[in-house]
């Protein structure tokens, strides 16, 4: 409430209390008063009634409007937390008996991992009430006494006083990224976000309100920089990587700018005859000065600064004319797929992107296939399924890359055009050592087979995997067993050598 609307209100009170006083009192005393004498003592005590009805009614309406303007200034609007200002007053006063009592605090902060895409895709309306259950979560979870704050946007943070680290403190930190991947709400059933985590202490990390809250959120870029769902604590060193990574971006943009990136092939085979199935592309960038910079670095960082569509293109339109130029594309490769992003799906020119990138195949487009991981496609589902429906009608095929890592691994197969999975290298390692491991792998064929869906094993290095993979069912590989990661010119000579070596059989 204004102050304007909250003096008018008060105004008004008083007005109608006068009118109906002048209107109804003197009315009111002749009906109680039994003779003059009465009526006279009560008229005395009229002025005083009336002073002392309205000083109260006054009183009581000025105290709500003030508390609900202290309220407003104090609490955002939205989730009902602390906002910024306040949390940092809060959090100031907090250290002060803390540093008294020489007592721990920890102070957490978490942004959710692709709410942007969200909040695009479903509409602020949408990603306002997700924000809220976001805030009715940590009410729930931190029932003792803690500070809860939405900082700015998707950001928030909570201030742990008391509690020691890392006994009480981590395993509810970790307890809530859990949750909050099981977060969702009624407009977007099939979504929920994860989220990174930066965590600093006092007084080991800052002994200040401002040094503590920089040191939480340069742990929080170190955990964003790291990929999706992480949890980073601060360390000294962060700061430089901060500092690096801000300068990686820039020789990024460069580089896409002067064509700086590379490709590299990698082939994929079939087990029942070792012959060409597929090959993956890889963008690769070497640096002038830092050398090979690895994908898991510089993929993470175009994705979270929006240079991973420029990427997606270059990869697509360098393979494609390389692939053709050397012969390779329709006749030994039957397939050839490209790793897209959430991001790639994330624009109202996505198809027209993709339809542009495929335009100089010179026959059938089912020689493309698209990986995506599951997370991705349910950061934009209905953006995904948009653009996919398209190209699907013209050929091209889908991958689930990363399978069995995700929560709902079967319900995306049922809700996009999928024709294979890509089992996780993560439970191809230890396949003939972990029982578990094993079971999961059979159980993925078994569904794949039931769904009619292609299966490639991904990160196969040993024979001993190959043999259990191929016992199993598994149809397709991929791995460096077979081979590794190579420029065009390499692949143009493995593909002869094995083409000559299957000849002289």
């Amino acid at each position: 409430m204004s102050p304007r609307r909250a003096a008018a209100l008060i105004a008004l009170a008083y007005f109608i209390v006068g009118l109906l006083w002048i209107r109804f009192s003197d009315q009111l005393l002749l009906a109680i008063a039994a003779d003059s004498a009465l009526l006279t003592q009560l008229q005395t005590y009229k002025g005083w009634a009336f002073i002392l009805v309205t000083a109260s009614l006054l009183f009581f309406l000025s105290k709500r409007a003030l508390e609900r303007q202290r309220n407003l200034s104090e609490r955002d609007r939205l989730t009902g937390l602390l906002n910024r200002h306040m949390f940092e007053q809060e959090l100031d006063a907090e250290l002060r008996f803390c540093r008294d009592s020489s007592a721990p605090l920890t102070l957490i902060v978490f942004n959710l991992d692709g709410f942007k895409q969200l909040n695009t895709n479903a509409g602020t309306a949408v990603g306002d009430r997700y924000l809220q259950s976001v805030a009715n979560l940590l009410r729930h979870h931190y029932q003792q006494r803690v500070l809860l704050s939405r900082l700015d946007g998707d950001e928030f943070a909570i201030a742990l006083p008391m509690l020691t680290w890392p006994n009480d403190v981590l395993p509810q930190t970790q307890h809530l990224q859990q949750l909050l991947r099981t977060l969702s709400i009624a407009e977007l059933p099939d979504s929920s976000l994860t989220a990174c985590f930066g965590i600093a202490r006092f007084p080991s990390d800052a002994n200040a309100t401002s040094t503590l809250i920089e040191a939480a959120m340069t742990a929080l870029d170190e955990a964003k920089a790291q990929g999706a769902n992480r949890l980073r604590v601060y360390k000294s060193e962060y700061g430089e990587h901060v500092s690096k990574r801000t300068k990686l971006l820039f020789d990024l943009k460069a580089a896409l700018h002067n064509q700086r990136l590379s490709v590299v092939y990698q082939p994929q085979f079939r087990l029942s005859d070792h012959q060409l199935s597929g090959v993956e592309v890889l963008a690769r960038w070497h640096h002038p000065e830092e050398g090979v910079i690895p994908p898991d670095v510089f993929i993470p960082l175009a994705e979270q600064h929006g240079l991973i569509c420029d990427i997606t293109d270059f990869v697509m339109q360098t393979a494609i004319d390389e692939l053709l130029a050397a012969d390779l594309l329709y006749t030994h490769f039957p397939r050839v797929s490209f790793n897209v992003s959430a991001e790639d799906f994330n624009h109202s020119q996505s198809t027209q992107r993709f339809l542009h990138n495929l335009a100089k195949l010179p026959s059938h487009w089912s020689v493309v296939e698209l990986e995506l991981t599951e997370t991705s496609a349910l950061l934009n589902l209905e953006g995904v399924k948009n653009v996919l429906s398209v190209l699907h009608q013209r050929g091209v095929q889908v991958s689930l890359d990363d399978f069995g890592t995700g929560y709902s691994s079967i319900n995306t197969l049922r809700l996009l055009p999928i024709q294979e999975v890509k089992i996780d290298q993560s439970f191809i390692q230890d396949i003939t050592q972990s029982a578990q491991d094993a079971r999961l792998v059979k159980t993925i064929l078994a569904m794949a087979k039931a769904l009619n869906l292609r299966v490639v094993a991904e990160g196969v290095e040993t024979p001993q995997q190959a043999h259990y993979l191929k016992r199993a069912g598994c149809e397709e590989v991929q791995g460096y067993l077979y081979a590794r990661p190579m420029p065009l010119s390499a692949l143009v000579t493995f593909v002869s050598n094995l083409t000559s070596s299957k000849a002289q059989r």
